[in-house]
């Protein structure tokens, strides 16, 4: 008889064992599979890993991470649960939970088994590998990406710098002449307006080779401490006037216990006036142009946001690159946002662009205090 119950607990005792690593099995299939999103991981793992339990009819899994949950149906209705903290790199993100529903054998159940709250914790400690991989990878991804882009900017520097210098002469030529030209006395009433036109367009082509040189050359001009709310206030009268007409309102939301930070104000002032323009230009019916500054420990960080109708996700990756524009025939070559992303990178920041509250664009700049030798922007 005694031999009888050994042998029954040794067969219960092995059923659960391999009920532990089917669960641990299973997750790690889930996670393999490297088409799935994280979160359709997390969310499948929640909802198999009760099965593992005594009684897994009345079991429920639940998942919660970085504000996010993933669970089972009905996990809010368990009268008795466990729990095991995911911690990822050092940090606290989350936790992952089992409880069982009331009735039937459940109601009586005050306590889970050790072997439960062993595998729990094997449980939470593996979603911790699975989430930091997964974050691991996207960083990866995320350098490669800014390298890739990199080389491109670079490439497309040189090609760009190569250019600037073999059209500056002949436009020089072009439009010495047409003002020299201009000089004659007795010159037809036409004429004179053609060359009007002439030195418009060369004055202009002028300005675009002045970016591609600035794009190009991607230096540091002259730096000095720069206070960017007083620069903010200064540049505002540049766009004020064409946002008026624009049905545009400008509002400024500046942070006074902004640091000075270490810049070119030049340079600070076509990042701004570029992204303002940029913003005034995306709303044709009007709207609300808003330009914010704050602290975010040493990193100044300075908003430029708009009402319009945003920046389609697939534009979002090239929004960036040298030449490229949404903008119609006439109305830009596509150097502005490459020039603004030479002088932020320049000044070892970043930028990047977002869904504005107002469900337009916002571009996000970060700048270091200290200049770029401080530290890598995040």
């Amino acid at each position: 008889m005694a031999r009888t119950r050994s042998t029954t607990a040794v067969k219960a005792a092995l059923r659960e064992r391999v009920k532990e690593l089917t669960c641990l099995y299973g997750m790690a299939q889930h996670s393999a599979d490297p088409a799935r999103t994280l979160d359709a991981v997390l969310d499948n793992i929640a909802r198999s890993l009760p099965a593992a339990w005594r009684f897994p009819g009345a079991a429920r899994g639940r998942i919660e991470l970085d504000g996010r949950r993933f669970e089972s149906p009905d996990f809010d209705a368990c009268a008795v649960t466990q729990e095991a903290a995911i911690r990822i790199r050092g940090r606290l993100r989350g936790r992952v939970c089992v409880g069982y529903r009331p009735g039937g054998r459940t109601g009586r159940i005050r306590a889970f088994l050790p072997e439960e709250q062993r595998l729990l914790d094997e449980a939470a400690r593996q979603l911790s590998l699975i989430v930091e991989r997964r974050e691991v990878q996207a960083e990866q991804e995320a350098i490669r990406a800014r390298l890739h882009q990199a080389d491109r900017l670079a490439t497309i520097g040189q090609m760009a710098s190569g250019m600037a210098h073999e059209l500056n002469e002949p436009l020089g030529s072009i439009l010495g002449f047409a003002q020299l030209i201009g000089k004659t006395k007795r010159l037809p009433p036409q004429a004179r307006a053609d060359l009007r036109k002439i030195e418009a367009a060369a004055l202009h082509a002028r300005d675009i080779i002045r970016k591609l040189m600035l794009f190009a050359r991607g230096g540091s001009g002259c730096r000095a401490r720069v206070d960017l709310n007083r620069l903010i206030e200064e540049a505002a009268s540049l766009w004020t006037i064409r946002g008026e007409e624009e049905h545009v309102r400008t509002v400024c939301e500046l942070d006074p216990a902004q640091p000075a930070i270490w810049a070119d104000p030049g340079q600070m002032k076509q990042v701004l006036v570029n992204l303002a323009v940029n913003a005034i230009q995306a709303m044709p019916d009007g709207g609300t142009l808003r330009i914010a500054t704050r602290r975010d420990g040493a990193w100044t960080e300075m908003t430029v946001s708009d009402s319009g109708g945003g920046i389609p996700e697939a534009t979002k990756p090239r929004l960036f690159d040298p030449f490229f524009t949404t903008k119609e025939v006439n109305e830009g070559v596509g150097l502005g946002l490459s020039v603004v992303h030479g002088i932020v990178a320049g000044h070892g920041g970043t930028i990047g662009v977002e869904r504005s509250p107002a469900g337009g664009a916002l571009f996000r700049v970060r700048l270091s205090a200290d200049g770029p030798a401080a530290q890598e922007a995040p």
